[in-house]
């Protein structure tokens, strides 16, 4: 992906990653609800584990979409104040390659666990 070079840009890219944030965060909501319906009717102990599993994997990545959207709002607004890089919990927040490898390592690990919690739900 090419680095938007004008300002107007990287507000537009930010928009769009936030909306994507937002995407994956209801959708994690959305599984851990299934999820949910799902442990009312486990009886067997090892989808009972793998189902714990899945619980604290929706925890962690919602955090870490938290995270994600609380930053590309402080980037956003940092470069509407002109300011230097806001540094957060060591995190990088106005630097656009930084940002970017961040997004794809999100989506990676998104799309990694919603396709392990699809082949977990089709084995019901």
């Amino acid at each position: 992906m090419e680095v938007p070079t004008q300002s107007a840009d990287l507000q537009e890219q930010i928009i769009t990653w936030k909306g994507e944030v937002d995407h994956v965060r209801n959708d994690l909501r959305a599984m851990r609800c299934r999820l949910e319906e799902m442990a009312a009717h486990q009886a067997n102990h090892e989808r009972m584990i793998q189902t714990e599993h899945f619980q604290n994997q929706f925890i962690r990545q919602l955090e870490v979409a938290d995270e994600m959207f609380h930053d590309l709002k402080q980037s956003a607004k940092s470069m509407g104040n002109g300011r230097p890089a806001i540094v957060h919990d060591d995190r990088p927040v106005a630097d656009y390659d930084t940002l970017q490898d961040r997004m794809q390592v999100f989506h990676k690990l998104y799309s990694e666990l919603k396709g392990d919690f699809s082949r977990f739900e089709s084995f019901r």
